[in-house]
Parts: structure tokens; sequence; C-alpha cells
């Protein structure tokens, strides 16, 4: 049987350099042979473009998505070499300068932008990105149950196919060298993610502050790129003893920082998956994030589960990590090491080889059926 063959929009990769990026690039490493063509806005190449050349071409994108938005003008190329194509667009903002079939296959990440746009900085593109999927009706990815769900309440269930390929425990976290950080000595909690408003940093700040953990000489370190709202995370961090705000950390410094905390914690207001913590856990860190959603859904029983909007529960959750009994943590972290035996990263790749070289069979079916063990690729571990 002749394999299938997709455009991949990986636009995604001008702009972002987070965890939808890696992803996104792990897809098309590990797959080459769905892919004869990759498409990076206007351009089509194997590689993502770097360097200056990246940003600009990325802040032009950008550009042009706010200018002309669905508009049937100038759409971007579909390339020349897959016969009988179909698209993989790696997130759904790019649908809306893409021609987008029911055939072609769509990943999202999280509805966030429209479902809680105060922590995007107001009404998005996403929203008529959104519309034309729902309109449309592709093969739909998703990164966990928890975006999959909140999918299916906002848009219904019209598509072509749902299906949930989880994330995985990165390999890299759980091997390689590791690298001092100057300036920060042990015992510290620890966050790793984006300065964003969506991950709840001035609340984790004030919670530390009341904490009285500084005074007991335990610091708070906190490491990611900027995003919104970060000069007003940077600009608490500084008022805050016993605060260290690190920037951008290289691979080993990152394993360094998770081999030398004390705890984890990232309570997020809003996640598509919530991958560090589970990441966190597998080098001995028990991690405090958000009770519900895609947090709690990721660590399977494996943390500290707090309010997020709750400075006192998020202050309640840090003394927790921080006093508990060796018997309790070592229960946890036996936890944590079995969910990332479970969230594996040869069962995402095998997840995605499956949804594309079964993406025919779906033609007049209602998809897989999320229950099915033998099928789903999610966040529930299958029965035994």
């Amino acid at each position: 049987m002749k394999r299938q063959q997709y455009l991949m929009d990986f636009s995604l990769g001008l702009i972002n350099r987070t965890g939808a990026y890696i992803i996104c690039r792990d897809i098309l490493r590990e797959m080459p042979e769905y892919f004869p063509e990759v498409r990076y806005w206007r351009l089509i190449r194997r590689e993502p473009p770097a360097g200056l050349f990246r940003r600009i071409a990325g802040r032009l994108m950008l550009h042009e998505l706010s200018l002309l938005k669905d508009r049937s003008l100038l759409m971007w190329p579909d390339g020349r070499r897959v016969p009988n194509r179909r698209r993989l667009i790696l997130d759904p903002l790019y649908v809306l300068r893409s021609r987008l079939d029911p055939d072609d296959i769509v990943q999202c990440h999280d509805i966030g932008p429209v479902s809680h746009p105060e922590l995007f900085g107001g009404r998005s593109l996403y929203e008529e990105a959104y519309e034309k999927i729902r309109r449309i009706g592709p093969g739909m990815v998703f990164v966990s149950d928890a975006s999959q769900r909140a999918f299916r309440d906002r848009y219904g269930d019209g598509f072509r196919f749902m299906q949930t390929v989880a994330q995985y425990v990165r390999p890299g976290v759980l091997t390689g060298s590791t690298e001092p950080v100057p300036g920060v000595k042990p015992p510290f909690l620890l966050t790793v993610g984006a300065l964003e408003t969506r991950k709840n940093h001035l609340r984790v700040l004030e919670a530390y502050a009341q904490s009285g953990l500084h005074g007991r000489g335990v610091s708070y370190v906190f490491c990611g790129s900027r995003h919104l709202g970060a000069d007003a995370i940077l600009e608490r961090a500084a008022r805050t003893p016993g605060a260290k705000a690190l920037g951008y950390v290289t691979e080993p410094q990152l394993r360094w920082l998770y081999e030398n905390g004390c705890g984890f914690v990232l309570p997020s207001l809003l996640e598509g998956f919530g991958l560090p913590p589970i990441e966190a856990a597998q080098r001995g860190l028990v991690p405090v994030v958000s009770a519900g959603g895609a947090q709690e859904e990721a660590i399977g029983g494996a943390g500290v589960l707090v309010d997020p909007t709750s400075v006192d529960s998020i202050m309640q959750g840090m003394l927790r990590v921080v006093d508990m009994a060796q018997p309790e943590r070592e229960e946890l972290l036996r936890r944590a090491a079995h969910r990332g035996r479970v969230l594996s990263y040869a069962r995402f790749i095998a997840g995605w080889h499956k949804v594309l070289r079964r993406n025919d069979a779906f033609e007049g079916t209602d998809g897989w059926a999320a229950s099915d063990p033998e099928e789903h690729i999610g966040m529930v571990e299958p029965a035994a």
C-alpha cells in the first residue's frame, strides 16, 4: 500500500521555540518519509530559516496574518512534490493563510487564545482560525485529552476525526551532562516556564514572599523566555528577597537545576499539556501544579495539587514540598517515574505514525474511540 504523503506546514517554527516547536520538530525529524515538502510561511524547504532571517520572516508572516487573515488573496503555496496532497498544519493559527480541506489534519495545542483571551493579550486571530476549522471539519490531533475536551465543548464533534497523541518526557532531560548555574545555590524551589501571564508567576512570587522560606534559606529560581507579562514578573521578582530570574538556560544547566532543586512549582492558569512538572519529577523534584485540567492529567497523581487562583493554596503547596517526609516524597517520585515511562518518546512517535499511516481509514468513519486502549494514544493508560 502506497504511503500517504503530506505537505507539512511548520510556520510555527519561525516564531516559536517553546515545547510546541520541539514536538513539531520531532515529528518532522522522525518521520521524514511522510513529508517530501515542508512549508515555512511562503518558503518551501526542509530546514527552517535561522538567525536574523528567521526573525524577519516571522515578523513579516505575522503582519500578513493580521492584514489578510482568511482572505483568498495570495494564499500560501502548497508546493509541487506531493501527489494527492494532504496537509498537516501544526498549529491552528496557520490555517488562516492556507487552503484547508476535510482530508487535512490540524494539530491543536490548546484553545487558550479563544477561551481565555485575557491571558493572551485580548482578542486573537485564533478565533477566526478556529472558526475556519469548525466550518471545514478536518482531522484534529490534540496534545492532551484536556485540550480535546475543551475543544469539543466549544466547537462540537463535526470533524473527520479527533485524536489525542500526548506529549512525551524528552529523553535529554533524563540523561546528559550537567553545568552549574552561576549565582544559584541549593536549596531552592524551581519553575521552568515562559515568563507570561498564564504561567502564574506573579501569584507564585507572592506565595513565596509570604511563605517565610527565604528566612529558612530556601530561594526561588525561575527561568524561561520572555512573553506577554514578562516585565511585571521581572519587576515583582526584583522586589522579592530570595527570588532569582535566570532567563534562558542551556540544557546542561537545566539538568543541574532539576538535580539540585528541592521542589518544582508551576501552577499554571492554563496549559495544553504541562510537560515541565513531569520532567522535573523524573529528576527527583516533586511538582506543585494546578488541580484540574491538563497539568493534573499529565502528572497522573505524582505531585501536589493546588488552586492556581489562590496565593495561600500555592504557598501551602510550596511548604508541603519543602517539608515533605521522605516516604511520601519517594512514593510520589515512584508514581512520576512510572508516568514518565508511559509518556515516552517512542509512544509519541508511534502515535503519530498511526495517525499519518491510517489517515485514509478515517474516511466515512467517526474516528477512533478515545476509550479504545489499542487506538487511544492520549494521557489515560491502557487497561491491563
